[in-house]
């Protein structure tokens, strides 16, 4: 019975430390919590990285389209455009708008709008609380019986830069060989050299400027050139 006992005494002390107490297992599940907490925040973590990286690819590529229309449409302008900026009142952070004239038309996404008599560039106030502006590309027809020179109807408008925080044009005469912030055709007939364009976005620190060829300084080759 001795011997007995002691082999039962022995057993169970087995028994007991073959298991786990309580506290070893909150132990564990707070280790596990911890790990799964940890491995969590890293995936949650890359995934933001990757879509912040792929709303800023996103908006390279826009950018980048948008300057190179603008650099292929103003270098391949005909000579006597007329281009107007700045005469109406200007919204807070940008330079009023741009109108042209005799020119083809930019921005083309359907077949109607080649035909357009004029195109303009307009800032406009983008809703929501944020007070953003959005740069739109608006396609003017001159209606049949017209009673102003400058009436024109939109065929279509079509937002090209949005969420911006400023954007400003400026424009190099090079008669008076400097830059002005607006341009009346009345006083400048002749259309710019240059084009200066200066933006910058509402959550992007950076600000983006670029400088744009006006093909105007052929008007006169082409003039002088020989008749076939």
């Amino acid at each position: 019975m001795l011997r007995e006992s002691g082999f039962t005494h022995h057993s169970s002390r087995i028994t007991n430390r073959s298991g786990f107490t309580l506290l070893e297992v909150l132990l564990s599940l707070a280790l596990v919590g911890l790990v799964l907490s940890g491995v969590f925040g890293v995936a949650d973590g890359a995934m933001q990285l990757g879509k912040s990286m792929g709303q800023a690819r996103v908006a390279e590529t826009r950018i980048s389209n948008f300057v190179m229309q603008w650099r292929d449409y103003f270098e391949n302008v005909p000579p006597g455009i007329t281009l107007a900026a700045g005469a109406e009142k200007a919204a807070r952070g940008s330079s009023g708008n741009l109108f042209i004239t005799g020119s083809q038309m930019p921005f083309v996404w359907n077949r109607s709008l080649k035909m357009a008599d004029a195109v303009e560039f307009g800032l406009v106030r983008a809703p929501g609380p944020q007070k953003s502006l959005n740069l739109v590309v608006r396609h003017l027809k001159r209606p049949v019986k017209a009673r102003r020179e400058d009436e024109f109807e939109t065929l279509a408008e079509l937002p090209i830069l949005e969420n911006l925080k400023q954007m400003q044009w400026q424009f190099f005469s090079p008669e008076d060989k400097k830059w002005f912030i607006d341009w009346d055709p009345k006083k400048r007939p002749t259309p710019p050299l240059f084009i200066k364009l200066r933006f910058a976005f509402l959550n992007d620190p950076r600000e983006h400027e670029y400088t744009f060829w006006v093909a105007n300084d052929l008007r006169g080759q082409i003039a002088a050139a020989p008749q076939k």
